[in-house]
């Protein structure tokens, strides 16, 4: 078990979490995870998570000299990683994701024997005052980088918010012939006027349950669970999870790896008290060089340099696409809690490589099902742990 603060780039600084299976680097920069990486049966760390070639290495976009090339955006500049989007994603107000944070206090705790890191930031901004503070968590013997954030309309009026994390995967990790798998749900790919400047796969405006045979362009079906190789393609799909279902999750394996990435989540259902967020939406965008505008080209218009796929979850603005609110509201004073754990783990059963059919709860922890064969990941799937530790951090900070 091992926690420390480390200097990365010019005024940017991060924290290093491992309990020797997995290894966190979390930046204060946008609260960004830039690393979350585990050991492969071959026996080196794979990193699971994207770091464009065009990540900035400076303060923000504002003060680098080729901020035109960003667009002017800190989400390109910044881009990559596991990311906290909150109350929107448009950058002309102060979001969680384009500020920097304060780590408060770092450690390992007696009971548990966790390790934690306790950060917050906070916006004063007119009509959009709020506070939002977070604990990262590794625990002993899972393979699972938890978080729990508190977010606090510090107002006086109304705040209208999304919230989304995002984990944008790339290689080594990420591969032709990778298999994608969620909680199940009912998708639909955004019209053309909600996409970025590329070539689609699939059809938009057409709702579907089966990643497998999902509506394309250019035939009745292609598999969207499927990573393929590079098609020059980019696709951006919505989903609302079942009802009935208490836990949201989304997988990434790699056959050839024998690795596997899950997210997971409450989930409408989710029986959790108190304020905890219950996310009812999924996202997923399939870029498999298929970004033609800068800067994941050199040029407008030029040759994609970037092969990724980014698993998203949250309260998504659907732009009214299904029968669930857009946006949510939260009053002044009012708090909530967004929890999760990220998973990224090796599995020894080869048959698990050809993708499973079902995710169980088991007593310790979640089963990744495929007729007798199984790969297992011990995690805290109740959040009950995660939730306690937090909110004695949560006290504590405030003494």
């Amino acid at each position: 078990m091992d926690i420390r603060r480390i200097p990365l780039w010019e005024s940017r600084n991060a924290t290093f979490m491992s309990n020797n299976l997995i290894r966190a680097v979390i930046e204060d920069q946008g609260e960004v995870a830039i690393e979350l990486s585990a050991q492969s049966v071959q026996g080196g760390f794979v990193n699971a998570l994207s770091l464009p070639y065009f990540r900035g290495r400076s303060i923000g976009v504002g003060s680098d000299e080729n901020a035109d090339w960003y667009k002017g955006k800190q989400k390109f500049y910044q881009a990559g990683g596991i990311y906290l989007t909150f109350p929107s994603k448009y950058e002309d107000m102060i979001l969680t994701s384009n500020t920097c944070w304060m780590v408060r206090r770092y450690g390992s705790d007696g009971a548990s024997g966790a390790l934690w890191r306790l950060s917050e930031m906070k916006s004063r901004q007119e009509h959009n005052r709020y506070h939002a503070s977070k604990v990262d968590m590794v625990f002993p013997g899972h393979p699972v980088l938890y978080s729990l954030v508190r977010l606090v309309n510090s107002g006086e009026e109304n705040l209208a918010y999304n919230a989304t994390i995002h984990s944008m995967l790339s290689p080594p990790f990420l591969e032709s012939g990778c298999f994608i798998n969620t909680v199940p749900a009912s998708f639909s790919a955004f019209s053309p006027n909600f996409r970025e400047v590329a070539y689609n796969r699939l059809k938009s405006g057409v709702k579907f349950s089966d990643l497998k045979h999902a509506p394309s362009m250019n035939s009745p079906f292609v598999d969207a669970g499927y990573v393929p190789g590079p098609s020059g393609s980019y696709d951006y799909i919505v989903g609302q999870i079942a009802k009935g279902e208490d836990l949201g999750w989304m997988s990434v394996i790699n056959p050839r790896l024998q690795m596997i990435y899950l997210v997971f989540f409450p989930s409408s259902a989710s029986k959790l008290e108190g304020s905890v967020m219950k996310c009812g939406n999924i996202d997923i965008a399939y870029n498999f060089l298929g970004r033609m505008d800068s800067p994941w080209a050199f040029y407008e218009g030029g040759t994609p340099q970037v092969f990724n796929l980014t698993l998203g979850f949250g309260r998504i603005d659907h732009h009214d696409t299904f029968d669930m609110p857009s946006q949510y509201v939260l009053r002044p004073g009012e708090t909530v809690d967004l929890v999760s754990g990220q998973a990224f783990t090796s599995y020894d059963n080869p048959r698990i490589s050809n993708g499973f059919y079902s995710l169980e709860k088991e007593a310790h922890g979640l089963v990744c099902k495929r007729t007798k064969s199984y790969a297992y990941i011990q995690c805290d799937y109740s959040f009950a742990s995660v939730r306690e530790l937090a909110e004695r951090l949560f006290q504590n900070s405030q003494e």
